[in-house]
């Protein structure tokens, strides 16, 4: 691992960071404090590897044969391949790690949006990403963005479709993923064109000129 350049190490870590976002809201916070020691290198590397193996083993048990709860490792993955997609795989514009991480904090921003998960976790994901030099936001992809009805097309291409029902992984908190499977698209894509960095209005996550409303609560 010491022999990976940095934008890679950050990419692989963006995993490392998903495990604690799914169920294990103390090793988030573990992670919160102790990051910069899991970049040095040391025990505190070696004890989050092992957390992240043993959070994956524990998820993949429950669900031998991937007919449930393993979904929940797709966490940030329909976003991430979707803009991976619409980068055309260009690593020098993204890198799989980096979709990741940007759709853990879109997922994360998103719950927020559907009142299921407050602002403030979706924040904290945010700020925990821009702390270690990930990408966060659609805006930190280098070069433009197909628009949003393009991106949603990908997601709509994505493994995750079932029966015509757009199945995401969000959460409900920090460490608390579920699988939602009757997101509605037309919810996704206004969500895509308010995030979307050439087309958004004012901030990230709300609804153009309804900031506050209710929305429908998936799951």
């Amino acid at each position: 691992l010491d022999t990976l350049p940095i934008r890679e190490f950050r990419a692989g870590y963006a995993e490392l960071a998903k495990y604690g976002l799914i169920d294990r809201p103390d090793f988030f916070a573990w992670l919160e404090e102790n990051w910069g020691k899991v970049f040095a290198g040391g025990p505190e590397r070696a004890e989050a590897i092992a957390e992240a193996c043993r959070a994956k083993a524990e998820v993949v048990a429950r669900d031998e044969f991937e007919t449930g709860d393993r979904a929940l490792l797709n966490l940030g993955h329909t976003f991430g391949h979707a803009l991976e997609a619409a980068t055309q795989y260009d690593s020098a514009r993204l890198v799989h790690g980096e979709g990741v991480a940007i759709g853990m904090a879109l997922a994360y921003r998103f719950s927020s949006r559907l009142n299921l998960a407050s602002p403030d976790d979706a924040a904290r994901v945010e700020a925990h990403l821009r702390a270690v030099g990930l990408p966060w936001c659609m805006a930190d992809i280098p070069g433009e963005l197909p628009v949003a009805e393009a991106l949603l097309a990908f997601i709509t291409q994505d493994k995750k479709v079932s029966r015509g029902a757009l199945t995401f992984i969000l959460t409900r908190g920090i460490g608390q993923a579920f699988i939602a499977r009757d997101v509605p698209a037309s919810e996704i894509l206004s969500f895509l064109r308010d995030n979307h960095p050439g087309q958004q209005e004012g901030r990230p996550g709300q609804p153009k000129g309804s900031r506050g409303q209710q929305k429908s609560r998936p799951g």
